[in-house]
């Protein structure tokens, strides 16, 4: 996608980056209840978002998602659920790449169009483990700049 700029994330854009993870996350997690996500909204505002780095993807002044980082942690990745597909993560993905030389995550076994978009972007399954606050199955994946 042309135009796509990623920046940091500023005070303006913090309600509406909540909106994108709460409407994603029930529609990507439908095997997760609706209110454990409800219930996490404003830990995700108050508490995750401000120890992360996060950037976001606008084009023109249309928020279309975000990234945040924990050190070498991938935390969150989210796109507008009508903007996906059209190369938005991928972007903010090669964005964090440049910065990091190694990255790591979580992702739900059963959210299998997740697990293909980060192998598509080159990272790899290195174990797998039971989520303790949904009881449910995840992998964590890992991607590595190769040593040149």
């Amino acid at each position: 996608m042309k135009n796509i700029r990623i920046q940091k994330l500023s005070d303006n854009d913090l309600d509406e980056i909540i909106e994108i993870w709460y409407e994603v996350s029930i529609k990507a997690h439908d095997f997760i209840t609706d209110n454990y996500w409800k219930e996490n909204k404003s830990l995700m505002k108050e508490k995750y978002i401000p120890i992360s780095e996060t950037y976001v993807a606008k084009n023109e002044n249309t928020l279309m998602g975000f990234i945040s980082m924990i050190d070498e942690y991938l935390a969150a990745i989210f796109i507008k659920t009508e903007m996906q597909g059209l190369g938005i993560g991928s972007e903010l993905i090669n964005y964090v790449k440049e910065i990091r030389d190694r990255i790591q995550l979580k992702v739900y076994k059963k959210n299998l169009k997740s697990i293909n978009f980060y192998k598509n972007n080159g990272f790899k399954i290195i174990s797998d483990i039971i989520d303790n606050d949904t009881e449910e199955s995840e992998y964590i994946m890992e991607w590595e700049k190769e040593k040149s």
